[in-house]
């Protein structure tokens, strides 16, 4: 028996908001959260800005007792499931807790636990492996801390493809509930900016400005655009059987109605430059794409990637290519590797409210990246389904299909 699956929870740590009132209302403004980085030195960098997060009071999510325990990008995925929690009204301790499982997905986990690790082993060697640090330093102890702190004691995974890593957390989520084999999947992602991961993405030079050429700045799609700006945060979606979200009386945002998965071989380090994988992605997602009106576009401000994903998208839908909206969450967060997860809860509140945010920053289209962009301001239209694209550096190219609820 296969089982429809639907969005009931959304939880949303982002440098434009703490939860999801607070989010969709700076999505809606146009609100930017990328500022000068100020948890670390910047100053010997051509780039300066990145879309942090503001500081926050994890005491008001996570038990004192277990604070202690965790790390940054812990605390932020934890608190983002608690936000989800509450969203979706889940009483936890009515729930089978076996049936209850979290998928998550991030590009490289407690980078800043990594990189204090390896300082004290490369500074004293073997005794100066700190065991605290070196249990959160693996990617799969932010799935352990959301389990713990929850009570999830279902499927516990975690996924790291670069800049898919939460797209592909979703696309497995939705396959376990379909099949029957969950009532309730904690699902998305999430990453922090840290001072080492900064530093490697500007000496390759992906950071904007792009080896000194042009102004600082996130432009998806724009004819000026010369690179990324790294942000941060944690999206989490409460997803669930139909059947069992309408036993509890859940609100339902959106349905997720069909995944689809494709690869390229352009090199590690390479977009898929033809389009080829992220079509194919799109069109296996998307089984009845005449009824496609938004698509929450991968494009990060990079030259090859914008342009690639706008031939994908014109080829898939031909002559409706004017009838699509397009826009960019990341013209607003930044790119990082689990950002798909609060770009899921964008694409469920766009069809829960019927509004589609803009694209920032942007100011001339790319003429090879001609599509009907969302610039400006908030666009407001029925969206029968909607499309998330997710696609990495590396040949990672995922595609979701999300319909009105109806």
């Amino acid at each position: 028996m296969s089982h429809r699956v639907v969005v009931t929870g959304l939880g949303i740590v982002s440098s434009i908001g703490l939860g999801k009132r607070a989010f969709w209302e700076n999505c809606l403004r146009g609100t930017s959260g990328i500022k000068p980085v100020q948890r670390f030195d910047v100053d010997s960098y051509p780039s300066t800005l990145g879309g942090q997060l503001p500081e926050i009071d994890f005491r008001d999510f996570i038990r004192a007792a277990n604070l202690r325990r965790m790390d940054r990008i812990g605390k932020i995925m934890v608190s983002a499931v608690k936000l989800a929690i509450d969203d979706a009204s889940l009483d936890m301790g009515k729930q089978d807790s076996r049936r209850m499982g979290i998928s998550i997905g991030t590009g490289l986990g407690s980078s800043d636990t990594v990189d204090q690790f390896f300082r004290l082993l490369v500074r004293e060697g073997p005794v100066g492996a700190q065991p605290l640090l070196f249990q959160t330093a693996v990617p799969n102890a932010i799935t352990s801390h959301c389990a713990i702190e929850y009570g999830i004691k279902g499927v516990n995974v975690t996924f790291s493809h670069k800049e898919t890593s939460a797209e592909m957390a979703l696309v497995y989520a939705y396959h376990l509930l379909q099949e029957g084999r969950a009532d309730v999947l904690f699902a998305g992602g999430g990453d922090e900016l840290s001072e080492p991961l900064y530093h490697v993405y500007s000496v390759l030079g992906a950071l904007s400005p792009g080896r000194g050429k042009g102004q600082e700045g996130m432009r998806p799609f724009d004819r000026e655009r010369n690179g990324i700006i790294l942000g941060e945060g944690s999206g989490i979606l409460v997803l669930e059987t139909l059947k069992h979200a309408e036993e509890r009386g859940a609100r339902i945002y959106a349905e997720i109605c069909g995944t689809g998965l494709a690869g390229s071989t352009h090199g590690v380090l390479r977009y898929d430059a033809s389009g080829d994988s992220i079509l194919r992605a799109m069109s296996l997602a998307a089984k009845e794409p005449d009824r496609v009106d938004f698509i929450s576009a991968a494009a990060n401000s990079t030259s090859e990637l914008d342009r690639s994903e706008a031939s994908a998208i014109r080829k898939v839908f031909g002559t409706r290519i004017k009838e699509i909206s397009v826009s960019s969450l990341k013209s607003m967060l930044g790119e990082f590797d689990g950002s798909g997860g609060i770009r899921a809860c964008g694409v469920a509140l766009s069809l829960h409210h019927e509004t589609i945010p803009p694209t920032i920053g942007t100011e001339t289209l790319d003429p090879e990246c001609e599509l009907t962009v969302v610039l400006g301001r908030p666009e407001k239209r029925r969206i029968r389904s909607a499309l998330l694209n997710g696609c990495s550096n590396g040949g990672s190219n995922i595609s979701l299909w999300f319909r009105r609820y109806a």
